[in-house]
Order: structure tokens, then C-alpha cells, then sequence
């Protein structure tokens, strides 16, 4: 049986039981290495393909070669759009790095998103596309066209190519690009030289597309963040948490991921040591008392934690002086409960 949801369970306002327990059998089996019982398999193969781990489940799923080789096939073809993409740029001489989308390798999501900070460069890779690829452009939502995002499809591929100007959800401030595009780095990923930014700030925009931009943590979010934090030390995570303005945010986040794991009987206790870190420098656990809904992955954050979220985001603009960005921070509460209704009466998304 397929996982046949209500439209309250997808946007992740009603959490059931066997929801929650399917959610904490497939994160056990996959930090643990332990295989899952036989039954219900099609259900945790689609699980898995909704939070991103489906190449991650093989070892302990029934997948059949064929989708393995499907999965397989599409993550090559991610890679090979990058090259595709990143050479031409690079000999116009645009500077990017890639955010997110190699973060759960072997896993690679649906889309392929370049982080392009300076103005000229985007406009001048924007216009590549259009004119030199020929590229399908897609429509934005209301959010996407405040921040200015790019999203296309070039000939021939599924993937879905995304410029990002900047790391937000309306344009609101939380890291430095100049400094992003600094500290970027090259690594090599399957094979392929590729621009990723640095440890900490994969950490960062991770936190802030899963809290402000996405408003959901899927399995990949828990595996992931055990990997990038690994590469970190507690003080520059906590310097970069500061600098973003998003301790609220991050405290929440790890709370979070420290409840899934616990549920998972599963210790990673560098956890521990970030979280007592992050609440002896920005304070205590404003909204332990929003955390007592279902574990259901991927898992929604509840709505009133966002607006306070994003109100607690503002006050800490504003008193950095970061005016705008502080106001545009307000404006997302009310624009959270319009996408709400929008989304339930039309299925049309503002956020």
C-alpha cells in the first residue's frame, strides 16, 4: 500500500501514529544499519524517496535493481548538468558555489541550486541560460520572485537549474555572501571538481532552507547534519549561528534533531555539546513547549513556531541595525497564513 496522505497530513498539520512510527522504524534502521521488517516495504521505499535517503535504504529495503539504477542514473545526470553549467560559466568568468544539492550523496534531490551573490554575474548567467542554453523557465512563487531566484530546465534534462542571489526566504539577512563566495572551496564529488562553500556555512544555509525557506526537516536534514557538523568545531558553528542572527532558530532545529534521535536511541553527542553551547550564547529554549507534536518525517514545523521564529529573527535585526531586513522579517507572518489558505482553497503556493 502507497502512502495515500490528506492534505492537513502533507502540509504536516495532522501527524498520525503509524506515521510517527514508520518515520522512527526507517531512521533506526538507517543509523543503526539495521534492516527493516518485510512488510509494508513499498510504503518505506516511497517514505525514503520523500526525505531523500532512498539510495541511503537500499542496504536495508527490498529495492529491486531497476530502481536502483533509476536513482543512480538521475543522480549522474545532476552531475552532468554541473559540468555542463559550471564550465560554461567558469569561462565567462562567473563565480558560484553550489548550495545544498550535494549534501545528501549519494543522494541527489530533484533540483540543482547556484548560489550567485554578485548582480552583474547573475544577470549575466541568467542570460546564459536563456540565450545560449535555451532553457525552459518555470514559475516562481510570490517568495522566489521576492528574492529574486532563477528556476529552469535545460533541454534534455529532468533536473530543475536554480540560481539563488542570495541564502533567504524574502530577502531577509542571515549570512554574508561576499564572504560565502570567499570561503568557498573546491572538492571533489563523484569523481567531479566541483565550488561548494565552506563546512560551517553548509551548516548555516542547511538550518536556514530547513526553518525560514522549506519549514520542514526530512531524514536527510538528520543524517546530513551529523556529517556537516562533523567537520566543525562547536565555537566557529556558534561565531557563524551569531553572525546569521538565527540562535532562536538553530536552538529549535537542535532540539529538534535531538528528539528524533532519542527516539531513535541513537547517540551523537556532539549534539549535546551544541545545544549546551548554543543556549549558554543565546539563551535559553524560547519554544520547548511547541515541541510536543508527532515525529513524522519529513516533519513540519509547527506554524506558531515560525511566526515566533521569525518575529524573534526580527527583534535581533533591528537591534543590529539591519533595519530592512528586520521589516522583512515581520512581513512573513502574515504571509505564512496566507499561504496557508491559499494552498488549502487553490493548491496555489505564495511561499
Amino acid at each position: 500500500m502507497g502512502l495515500k496522505t490528506t492534505f492537513l497530513e502533507e502540509v504536516g498539520v495532522v501527524k498520525t501514529a503509524r506515521r510517527e512510527s514508520e518515520s522512527l522504524l526507517l531512521l533506526r534502521a538507517i543509523l543503526k544499519k539495521q534492516s527493516l521488517p518485510p512488510t509494508d516495504q513499498e510504503r518505506f521505499l516511497q517514505l525514503s524517496r520523500l526525505n531523500k535517503v532512498l539510495l541511503r535504504a537500499t542496504s536495508i529495503l527490498d529495492v529491486s535493481p531497476k530502481i536502483v539504477d533509476e536513482s543512480n542514473a538521475s543522480a549522474e545526470e545532476a552531475m552532468r548538468l554541473y559540468e555542463l553549467v559550471s564550465k560554461t560559466l567558469e569561462e565567462e568568468g562567473i563565480s558560484f558555489a553550489v548550495i545544498k544539492s550535494f549534501d545528501s550523496l549519494p543522494d541527489i534531490g530533484h533540483d540543482l541550486d547556484f548560489l550567485i551573490p554578485s548582480s552583474s554575474d547573475f544577470h549575466r548567467a541568467r542570460d546564459i541560460l536563456v540565450n545560449k542554453f535555451r532553457v525552459k523557465v518555470e514559475g516562481l512563487t510570490f517568495c522566489d520572485m521576492v528574492v529574486g531566484k532563477f528556476s529552469c530546465f535545460l533541454p534534455g534534462f529532468k533536473h530543475d537549474f536554480e540560481l539563488y542571489p542570495t541564502v533567504s526566504q524574502l530577502g531577509e539577512q542571515h549570512l554574508d555572501t561576499r564572504e560565502v563566495m570567499t570561503n568557498r572551496k573546491t572538492s571533489y564529488v563523484s569523481g567531479r571538481r566541483v565550488w561548494l562553500t565552506s563546512d560551517v556555512d553548509r551548516v548555516i544555509i542547511r538550518v536556514v532552507h530547513a526553518m525560514f525557506r522549506h519549514n520542514f526537516l526530512k531524514l536527510s536534514d538528520v543524517l546530513d547534519f551529523i556529517t556537516l557538523t562533523s567537520n566543525c568545531s562547536s565555537p566557529e558553528i556558534m561565531d557563524a549561528v551569531d553572525r546569521a542572527g538565527i540562535g532562536d532558530a538553530f536552538i529549535f532545529f537542535l532540539s529538534t534533531l535531538d528528539r528524533f534521535l532519542k527516539a531513535s536511541q541513537y547517540d551523537y553527542p556532539k549534539l549535546d555539546l551544541l545545544r549546551t553551547d548554543a543556549e549558554r550564547r543565546f539563551g535559553r529554549d524560547k519554544l520547548g513547549s511547541l515541541r510536543r507534536d508527532r515525529l513524522v518525517l519529513p516533519y513540519r514545523i509547527p506554524t506558531f513556531a515560525l511566526l515566533v521564529l521569525f518575529l524573534l529573527k526580527a527583534g535581533r535585526e533591528v537591534s543590529r541595525g539591519r533595519l530592512k531586513s528586520g521589516l522583512l522579517c515581520l512581513f512573513a507572518p502574515p504571509l505564512l497564513l496566507m499561504d496557508f489558505a491559499a494552498n488549502a482553497l487553490s493548491g496555489h503556493r505564495l511561499w
